[in-house]
C-alpha cells in the first residue's frame, strides 16, 4: 500500500516539471523579443546577452532530457529553481538592472516556487530576488530607483507570488485529480483486462476438456461476449460458422434472428475469403457492402466487424465473426484478445477432431479385428480343419479294416499318407499367409515367387511373377509388408471369385514412383456395383486392400468389367533417400 503514494509523488513531479519547462521555453522568447524592443538595454553587453539566451535554453534543453530518460530520483525541483533564480538575476543584471525592462521576468523563479511548493516560497524568492538585485545596485555603484518606485516593484512581485502560489495550488489540485483519475481508470482498465485474461485462460482449461462441437463453440461465444461487459458498448450481435460442402454454416451464435441462422455462406469472396485465406483477423469497416456479410440482416445496421479465422496451419475449420453499430468497439487491446479466444477454439476445434477420428479409427480397428478373426476361422474351418476331420475319420476306417481286411491295409495307409501330408501343405500354406518368414529374412521378391509356387501346388491357374528386384533396396520391411498383404489379398480375390486360367504380378520401378499391378484373366465383376453394395458384403478384402494403400500414401485402383478381367493397381512415392541407392541396384538388374 505506500508504493502507491510514492509513484503518484513521482509522476505529479514529473508532469510539472514539464509544464514548468515548456513554459521556460516561452519565457526566453519572451526576453529575446522584449530585449530586441529595447536594445538600449543591453546592447553595451550584446555578446553576454546572447551567451546567457544560449546557456538557459541548453539548460531547459537538459532539464527536458533529464525528465525523458533519467529514471534514478534526481532533486530536479531544487536544481531548476536555482537554476531559474540565477538566470533571471544574470538577465535582469547585464539589462539594467532594477531599471531593467526585463524586470518583471523575475516572475519566472517566483512562479517555479509557489507552482512547486506553495506561496509562501513565491514570497521568500521575492524577498531573495529583491535582495540579490539590490546587492547588484551597490556593487555596481549605482544609486538605483526611488524608494517608492522600489517599494512598489517588490510589491507587484509579492503580489505576483500570492497569485501565483493560489493559482499554483489550485494547478497543482487539478494536475493531481486528473493523474488520479487516470491512474484509478488504468487500475480499472487493468483489472478488467485481467478479467478479461482470466476468463481467456478457463476458457482454455475448459475447452481442454470438450469433445463436442457445440460445446466448443458456444463456451468461446460466452467468453466472447465477456469482452463487451462493462466497457460501455452494448454486446454485440455474433456467430461461429463452421465449413462444410457446401459452404459455411451457423454452427453457434448470439442475438441472429432466425433467418440469419439458417443463412448459408459459400465463403468465395469479401472480408470472409480474405480472413479464410491469410489466417489472420480482418476488420471490415462497411459490413453491409460486403458481398457475403450484407446477406445477413444483423449486420445491414453494422458499421463494423470484425472476422476471425478458426484453424491451427493451413487447416481451417470456419470463422468466428462479430458486427457492432459502433466502429470504436474493436480496439487493438480487444481484437488482440478476439485472436486469443479464436487461438484457443481452433486448439478445442482440433483436439475434439482429433478425438473423434481416433475414436472412429479405434471403432474400424475393432471391426478389422473382429474380420480377422471370422475370416482365420472361415479358413481354418475350410481348410486345414476339413484335412485334420476327414484324416480322423480315415483313421477310424483304418481300424475297422485292420480287424475285418488287413489285406488292405497298406493301400489305404497310402492314400491316408497324402492326406497327411495335404493337410501339413494346408497347414504350412496358412501358416505363410499368417506370417511370411521369408520376407523378413529374404525379401520380397523372394516371398512372392515362394507364394507363387505355393499356390499353384493347389490351385489350377499358373502365376506370373515379373517383379523387378531392385524393389527391395527402396522398400523399407513395413512397406515390403503392406505390400506383400495388398498382392495376397488380390491373389485371394482372383482365386475365390474370378476362375482365371492366368494371374500377373508385376512390380517396377520408374523414377520416383512403384508401380505395382495384379491382373488375372477371370470372369470380371462391375467395381461400381460392388462398391454401392459393399457395406452389406461380408468380406472386407477391398477396404483392407485400401486402407493399406492409403498407409503407403499411394494411389489405389481396381479396373474390371465382366467377361474382361481383373486388374488391381498401386502407384506408391518412393523416399529420396531409397533412391539415392537404387543406381547400382539397377544396374546390376539390367
Amino acid at each position: 500500500m505506500e508504493s502507491r503514494p510514492v509513484s503518484s509523488t513521482s509522476t505529479d513531479t514529473a508532469q510539472i516539471e514539464w509544464i514548468l519547462g515548456n513554459l521556460r521555453w516561452l519565457l526566453i522568447v519572451a526576453m529575446a523579443l522584449a530585449a530586441a524592443l529595447n536594445p538600449g538595454s543591453w546592447q553595451a553587453s550584446e555578446t553576454a546577452f546572447i551567451a546567457l539566451l544560449l546557456l538557459t535554453g541548453l539548460y531547459n534543453l537538459l532539464v527536458l532530457l533529464a525528465l525523458v530518460f533519467v529514471r534514478s530520483p534526481l532533486p530536479l525541483p531544487a536544481i531548476t529553481l536555482a537554476g531559474d533564480v540565477l538566470i533571471t538575476l544574470s538577465f535582469i543584471a547585464i539589462t539594467g538592472g532594477l531599471n531593467s525592462p526585463l524586470f518583471f521576468f523575475a516572475f519566472l523563479p517566483i512562479l517555479t516556487a509557489a507552482l512547486r511548493i506553495g506561496w509562501w516560497a513565491g514570497e521568500l524568492v521575492t524577498l531573495g530576488v529583491m535582495g540579490g538585485l539590490i546587492l547588484w545596485e551597490w556593487i555596481q555603484g549605482r544609486t538605483g530607483p526611488a524608494f517608492p518606485s522600489f517599494l512598489v516593484q517588490g510589491s507587484v512581485l509579492a503580489l505576483g507570488a500570492l497569485l501565483a502560489g493560489a493559482v499554483g495550488d489550485r494547478l497543482k489540485r487539478e494536475i493531481l485529480r486528473e493523474l488520479h483519475a487516470r491512474e484509478l481508470t488504468q487500475r480499472r482498465l487493468l483489472a478488467q483486462i485481467r478479467q478479461q485474461l482470466q476468463g481467456i485462460f478457463e476458457l482454455a482449461a475448459t475447452l481442454g476438456q470438450m469433445r463436442r462441437t457445440e460445446e466448443i463453440l458456444h463456451a468461446a461465444l460466452e467468453v466472447t461476449e465477456s469482452l463487451f461487459r462493462g466497457s460501455g458498448h452494448p454486446a454485440p450481435p455474433m456467430f461461429i460458422a463452421l465449413l462444410d460442402p457446401e459452404g459455411l454454416r451457423v454452427a453457434a451464435a448470439r442475438r441472429l434472428p432466425p433467418r440469419d441462422e439458417r443463412a448459408r455462406l459459400p465463403g468465395l469472396e469479401g472480408a470472409i475469403r480474405e480472413a479464410i485465406e491469410s489466417g489472420e483477423a480482418t476488420l471490415c469497416s462497411h459490413p453491409s457492402q460486403d458481398p457475403e456479410l450484407g446477406r445477413l440482416v444483423v449486420m445491414r445496421i453494422a458499421r463494423a466487424a470484425v472476422i476471425l479465422p478458426l484453424g491451427i496451419g493451413p487447416e481451417r475449420y470456419g470463422v468466428l465473426v462479430i458486427g457492432s453499430p459502433d466502429p470504436q468497439v474493436f480496439t487493438g487491446e480487444r481484437r488482440d484478445l478476439l485472436r486469443l479466444i479464436a487461438i484457443q477454439a481452433s486448439i478445442a476445434l482440433q483436439n475434439a477432431l482429433l478425438y473423434h477420428t481416433l475414436q472412429r479409427e479405434k471403432e474400424r480397428l475393432v471391426e478389422v479385428e473382429e474380420e480377422a478373426r471370422r475370416r482365420l476361422a472361415r479358413e481354418l474351418h475350410d481348410g486345414p480343419t476339413q484335412s485334420v476331420a476327414a484324416l480322423a475319420m480315415r483313421l477310424n476306417f483304418l481300424q475297422r479294416l485292420f480287424q475285418h481286411d488287413p489285406a488292405q491295409l497298406p493301400h489305404e495307409l497310402e492314400k491316408t499318407e497324402q492326406m497327411a501330408r495335404q493337410a501339413v501343405q494346408e497347414l504350412r500354406q496358412f501358416l505363410f499367409r499368417l506370417r511370411p518368414l521369408i520376407l523378413e529374412s529374404q525379401g520380397l521378391v523372394a516371398a512372392l515367387t515362394h507364394l507363387a509356387e505355393r499356390l499353384q501346388e493347389t490351385e489350377s491357374f499358373a502365376i506370373h511373377v515379373d517383379v523387378d528386384p531392385a524393389v527391395d533396396q527402396v522398400l523399407d520391411p513395413n512397406a515390403k509388408g503392406l505390400v506383400f498383404s495388398i498382392i495376397e489379398e488380390a491373389l485371394n480375390n482372383a482365386r475365390k471369385h474370378a476362375e482365371p486360367r492366368n494371374v500377373w504380378i508385376r512390380m517396377r520401378i520408374e523414377g520416383d514412383q512403384l508401380w505395382m499391378s495384379v491382373e488375372d484373366d477371370g470372369r470380371g465383376f462391375d467395381p461400381q456395383a460392388l462398391r454401392v453394395d459393399y457395406s452389406r458384403r461380408g468380406s472386407m478384402g477391398m477396404l483392407n486392400m485400401m486402407e493399406r494403400a492409403e498407409l503407403l500414401k499411394g494411389e489405389f485402383e481396381v479396373e474390371s468389367a465382366p467377361g474382361q478381367g481383373t486388374r488391381v493397381r498401386l502407384r506408391i512415392p518412393l523416399p529420396s533417400a531409397a533412391l539415392d541407392a537404387k543406381p547400382s541396384v539397377q544396374g546390376e538388374a539390367r
